[in-house]
């Protein structure tokens, strides 16, 4: 087993939108990089793959009420200007980019772990839509019940996309998961997981994060999604002594098309809010 998979899984099977769409390789470990390359098997043109990818925007950005506010008012006359009140997908391309990977990155851990984690989609809690959102990019907990008691792994990422990949971008990745990086979101997730569950809640506030790190049960996720060259780029240039870190590099051919496609479907999604 390597160590790649024992911080995060296996890479998932055909049978999930991300396996169909991308293939792994483990490539060796060394003191100071732990690298899964992510390379296409099917291009980003597929539609079944930019369907379920808008449909991941569209729940990471809008809130259950807010989208049975769409689809009540859908039909009505308005019904446009009301839509734009309340856009939560952004315009600016380069807020569009980096919204995209940090759902990227959320998605396929949860998909090498196979399980939904508790999480809180922060995208949904943005006043301006057009502005990066400050924070944690990615902030999963997977809570173990155990006969012994409860357990935690934690698990932090970073993420990042560029049409061309370089030093900088892998660089700014792997300095922000240095192994004395400590979760800026924690105490929020279990506010917000308290307006809903406050039992879970109480659980998650039970723990103390530093506890989690020196059991080594952090665990540090960088992404780098680019163009073909993004592996060699991260080979190059990766060095980071955080035993915790694993880095993930997504190198597609076009991926400004990805980007865009996916953006359009989901804005396409949501003028006919019903079909949700």
């Amino acid at each position: 087993m390597t160590k790649h998979i024992n911080l995060i899984g296996n890479h998932p099977n055909a049978e999930h939108p991300l396996g169909t769409w991308l293939k792994a390789n483990d490539i060796p470990a060394t003191a100071t990089k732990c690298h899964r390359e992510l390379t296409e098997i099917n291009n980003e043109e597929n539609e079944d793959l930019i369907l379920w990818m808008a449909n991941k925007l569209i729940s990471h950005h809008y809130s259950t009420f807010r989208l049975e506010q769409l689809k009540k008012k859908y039909g009505e006359l308005g019904f446009p200007k009301y839509a734009e009140q309340n856009r939560k997908l952004p315009i600016a391309d380069k807020v569009k980019k980096g919204n995209a990977t940090e759902i990227l990155l959320t998605e396929y851990i949860q998909s090498t772990l196979n399980r939904e984690l508790i999480k809180v989609f922060k995208l949904k809690y943005n006043p301006n839509v057009d502005q990066a959102i400050k924070g944690d990019d990615t902030l999963m907990v997977d809570l173990l019940q155990q006969e012994s008691g409860d357990d935690l792994k934690i698990y932090l990422g970073e993420s990042k996309f560029r049409k061309t990949p370089d030093k900088t971008a892998v660089n700014d990745i792997s300095s922000s998961l240095e192994k004395e990086k400590m979760p800026l979101s924690y105490s929020f997730l279990v506010e917000e997981i308290a307006k809903s569950n406050e039992e879970l809640a109480l659980k998650l506030d039970d723990f103390i994060v530093q506890d989690i790190k020196d059991k080594s049960q952090l665990i540090y996720t960088g992404l780098l999604l680019s163009n073909e060259n993004t592996s060699a780029n991260v080979e190059r240039n990766l060095s980071n002594d955080n035993p915790e870190l694993i880095f993930i590099s997504i190198g597609i051919k076009n991926p400004e098309n990805f980007i865009n496609l996916v953006f359009e479907k989901a804005n396409e999604l949501i003028t006919n809010p019903s079909t949700l």
